[in-house]
């Protein structure tokens, strides 16, 4: 029997290279132990989506027959992005989603992301479908919603948005799956003047790659908020589950002070909610949602996780330094950039100043961006352990939720495995230039080479 090369069973999804360690066959393989698993527990109804990548094509259709095999209806909701494909799994009244897509990996990597009753398939669960017995049923069949449920998101995405004064607003798809919404987002807010980068799917990304958490993937969008003087401008990354912004002088705001900007906003709507912040974002994050009044958490990185931890604490919202926000106040609680964005278009048309006024009171810090040290796929999370022991032996107190953070008396400094590629994640912050060298040389200390 089939059995798929491990390491495509990732924390979060299935991911892997095609026809390196991920084939045709794992679509099959996948399709019919998940198949089984969800015909087993009752549900019948599956969402089946794909992004623009060249592989996503033949590992749908053999994903799409291994379920249908199974006895189950393939609801297809064609190309999208992946929150659309969340989205279709509550319109279609679905018991699964499949959502084919490599994310923000290079382009011949792909995947598949999974949910079951509207909730993250990961971790344990992926790995057992390793000894879930495969049953195939009679009754499976293949429906096409694909023109319903694209018209239906972007309905959804611009629900509530009225217009109260024009903007300016650029958009850069980067050629992934969120470039026809992006468009049809244009047209239902078409009282703005839109400036569109890169909306046409190209599995090549022949302009940037779409990963807005790396800053000269953004020089596109800065450049074009520059010379048309928008308010602000937004990317996407390859499934359209991550939003980058720019304000109107260009500057490229961090995760982690978006999450701060939208917990403010959120908290004047509902006084006192919980929200989440990856262990990631920096400490003014977490102050300013306490001194907003709400209940900021601390949450391991990764939407899987981040997601679990909102239903855990009835959050009303979630943030990652990563550029993943996760609405549950009007809205399902997913991480989803293109709702992100028309939240963002609606806060501004409600300020009394510019957006970049707003970032501008922020407070400032010294900070690293997101540093990653490549690292072998089979060492990342034990050199994160021997971290931990030197930490342990060295009676240093950490934080361990998700790699370790530790707090240094004038900052804090963070040394993640990541769960979608094979590197280590490195960040600081400090309250001076000095103090942040010194937090650097003591991680360097500790054999990362940063």
């Amino acid at each position: 029997m089939y059995r798929p090369n491990q390491v495509i069973l990732r924390e979060y999804d299935i991911r892997g290279t095609f026809n390196i360690n991920l084939f045709v066959e794992d679509a099959v393989w996948l399709g019919k132990h998940f198949g089984s698993l969800v015909f087993q527990k009752g549900g019948r109804k599956v969402v089946a989506c794909r992004d623009g990548r060249a592989s996503s094509p033949i590992l749908h259709k053999h994903l799409c027959e291994a379920l249908i095999a199974c006895g189950l209806q393939v609801l297809d909701v064609g190309i999208g992005p992946t929150p659309m494909s969340y989205f279709a799994g509550y319109h279609l009244q679905a018991d699964a989603t499949l959502m084919i897509t490599g994310s923000h990996n290079p382009k011949d990597d792909n995947g598949i992301k999974i949910t079951l009753d509207n909730k993250s398939f990961f971790g344990n669960q992926i790995k057992d479908l390793l000894e879930q017995p495969v049953n195939l049923n009679l009754g499976g069949g293949y429906i096409n919603f694909a023109d319903e449920v694209v018209k239906a998101y972007a309905a959804r995405l611009t629900q509530g948005v009225g217009f109260k004064k024009p903007l300016k607003i650029a958009w850069d798809a980067g050629n992934g799956a969120a470039g026809p919404l992006v468009e049809m987002l244009a047209s239902l807010l078409s009282q703005h003047t839109h400036e569109l980068l890169f909306t046409e799917i190209d599995c090549n990304f022949p302009n940037h790659h779409p990963d807005p958490s790396v800053a000269k993937n953004m020089q596109h969008l800065i450049d074009v908020v520059k010379q048309h003087n928008c308010d602000i401008g937004f990317a996407f990354d390859g499934d359209g589950d991550r939003i980058g912004v720019v304000d109107s002088t260009g500057r490229i705001i961090a995760g982690d002070e978006l999450v701060t900007i939208i917990s403010a906003a959120i908290l004047k709507q509902v006084p006192g909610v919980t929200i989440v912040a990856d262990v990631k974002c920096g400490r003014n994050t977490f102050k300013a949602i306490e001194d907003a009044g709400g209940k900021a958490i601390m949450g391991k990185t990764g939407h899987s996780w981040i997601k679990q931890t909102m239903r855990e604490n009835d959050a009303a919202f979630a943030g990652e330094m990563s550029g993943h926000m996760f609405f549950k106040h009007n809205y399902y609680g997913f991480d989803d950039g293109l709702y992100t964005a028309t939240f963002l278009v609606d806060y501004l048309q409600n300020l009394d100043c510019s957006f970049s006024s707003i970032v501008e009171l922020l407070p400032k810090l010294h900070s690293t961006p997101e540093i990653r040290v490549e690292c072998c796929e089979e060492r990342k999370f034990a050199i994160v352990n021997e971290i931990k022991q030197k930490l342990l032996d060295a009676s240093k107190p950490f934080i361990d939720i998700d790699g370790v953070r530790i707090d240094e008396a004038k900052g804090w400094w963070l040394v993640r495995a990541s769960n979608t590629q094979s590197v280590l994640v490195v960040r600081a912050e400090a309250d001076t230039a000095i103090d942040l060298q010194n937090i650097l040389s003591t991680i360097k200390s500790l054999g990362l080479n940063i």
